[in-house]
C-alpha cells in the first residue's frame, strides 16, 4: 500500500523558519531559505556510504576492438576493463520511512507526498513529492525547454547549479536509499523563461493536447526561479540501469525497474521530487565477482548470433558497462545488483541512434539478460 500524507500548512512561525511559499519577489535578505548555509564540501550527505572497496582508485584498461566476428557480424568499439573485480550487491526496493521523507524535505507547506513504505509485497522503490498542482506543469516546461534549447546553462540568482545539487544529494541522503547521486542534466529557469517557454508549447502542434490540462491558464510567480536535475545512480561510480537504452524484454518474467531520480528546487524550496527503482543500502552481502574480458565480450556476441543468418549487417559500436537491478524470479522487489555489459549496435549501416538495438549480457556470466 502507498502511503499518502497531506502537508497541511503549519504555523506562521515555522513557515517564516523552513521557507514557504510567496507570491512577491524574493531577494537573498527576504528569502527564508537557508540556502548559503550549504557546505558542499563538508555537509552533502551521500545516498550511501562509501563501502571499503577501492574500486575507483585504479585505472581502467582501454583497448580498441575493431574486427569481424561473423558473417555480417563486426565489432567496432572501445572497451574500458575496470582494472579491479567488482561486487554483486543483495538488496531490495526501497521502503521509504515517510516521517523522515517528510523531515528531509524540510517544508511545512501544501504538499502531497506518497511512497512506498513496504506495508504492500508487491511495490517498492517509489516516491513522488508535490508542492502545489502546478509541479508537474513546471516539469513540463523544464522538460521542454532542455529539449527545444530554450534554457541557458547558468546558476540562478538564488543559488549556484552546484550547491543546488549538493542540497537535493544531501535531502535525499537522509531518505536512506543506495548506491550514490550523480546529477546528469540540469535545466536553470526563471519567470521570463517559463513565460516564453508556455507561449511556445501552446504554438506547438505536437502539444495541443496539454491544453486540455488547462496548460493555458499557468501564471507564474514573480521572480520564479527553478532548478530541475535528473540524476542518475551510481553503484561504486558505474550506472545503474535507469531505462536507457529501453529494456529489450527476452523473459515472460518482470526483468528489472529503472532507477530514476528528478527534483525541481525553486527559490521557494522543493516543488516536485520523482523517484522509482529506489533500492535499499547494500553493505551486506558483498559478492566479489571476475568479470568476462574482451574475449568473453566476442564470444557473448557470437553466441548471441550465432544460430541466426543475419540478411544485413549488425556492428557493435558502443560497449559500457552498469549495474542491473535483476528481480529475484520469487520476489517482486527484492533483487541483485549485477554488473552487466552493454552493447549497441548498427544495423544496415544505420546509426545507434537510428537502430535502437542495444544487448545487456551478464558481465560475470556472459549470459544475455535482455
Amino acid at each position: 500500500m502507498k502511503k499518502m500524507i497531506a502537508l497541511a500548512m503549519g504555523l506562521a512561525v515555522l513557515l517564516t523558519i523552513l521557507g514557504g511559499c510567496t507570491q512577491s519577489p524574493q531577494s537573498e535578505e527576504q528569502s527564508n531559505i537557508d540556502y548559503g548555509s550549504i557546505d558542499t564540501d563538508t555537509q552533502v550527505v551521500e545516498a550511501q556510504d562509501e563501502t571499503n572497496i577501492d574500486v575507483g582508485d585504479a585505472q581502467d584498461t582501454i583497448v580498441f576492438i575493431d574486427e569481424k566476428l561473423d558473417e555480417n557480424l563486426f565489432i567496432s568499439a572501445e572497451l574500458k576493463m575496470p582494472e579491479n573485480n567488482l561486487y554483486e550487491y543483495a538488496t531490495q526496493l526501497k521502503r521509504f520511512d515517510y516521517d523522515k521523507v517528510q523531515e528531509a524535505i524540510g517544508q511545512n507547506a501544501e504538499g502531497t507526498l506518497v511512497v512506498d513504505d513496504g506495508s504492500d509485497e508487491f511495490t517498492g522503490g517509489s516516491l513522488t513529492y508535490q508542492r502545489n498542482d502546478i509541479a508537474n506543469h513546471l516539469d513540463t516546461y523544464c522538460s521542454y525547454a532542455g529539449e527545444m534549447g530554450l534554457a541557458d546553462d547558468r546558476d540562478l540568482s538564488f543559488m549556484s547549479q552546484a550547491d543546488a545539487v549538493a542540497r537535493i544529494q544531501n535531502m535525499i541522503g537522509m531518505f536512506g536509499v543506495g548506491g550514490e547521486l550523480e546529477a546528469l542534466d540540469v535545466v536553470a529557469m526563471n519567470q521570463t523563461d517559463f513565460e516564453n517557454v508556455k507561449k511556445a508549447i501552446m504554438e506547438d502542434g505536437d502539444y495541443q493536447f496539454l491544453s486540455a490540462k488547462e496548460y493555458g491558464s499557468d501564471t507564474f510567480e514573480e521572480g520564479m526561479e527553478v532548478y530541475r536535475i535528473i540524476f542518475r545512480m551510481n553503484v561504486n561510480g558505474i550506472p545503474v540501469y535507469r531505462n536507457e537504452p529501453n529494456l529489450r524484454q527476452t523473459s515472460e518474467r518482470f526483468l528489472a525497474y529503472p532507477a530514476a531520480v528528478t527534483v525541481l528546487l525553486s527559490n521557494n524550496g522543493i516543488e516536485m521530487i520523482s523517484m522509482m527503482g529506489i533500492f535499499e543500502p547494500y553493505e551486506e552481502d558483498q559478492k566479489e565477482t571476475a568479470i568476462i574480458d574482451e574475449d568473453g565480450i566476442k564470444e557473448a556476441i557470437m553466441k548471441k548470433f550465432g544460430d541466426v543468418i543475419l540478411s544485413g549487417e549488425f556492428k557493435a559500436k558502443n560497449i559500457w558497462m552498469e549495474y542491473f537491478p535483476l528481480l529475484r524470479e520469487d520476489s517482486f522487489t527484492e533483487m541483485d545488483l549485477i554488473p552487466v555489459w552493454c552493447v549497441d549496435f548498427e544495423v544496415d549501416g544505420q546509426s545507434v541512434e537510428d537502430s535502437r538495438y542495444s544487448i545487456r549480457f551478464n558481465a560475470v556470466t556472459g549470459e544475455e539478460i535482455s
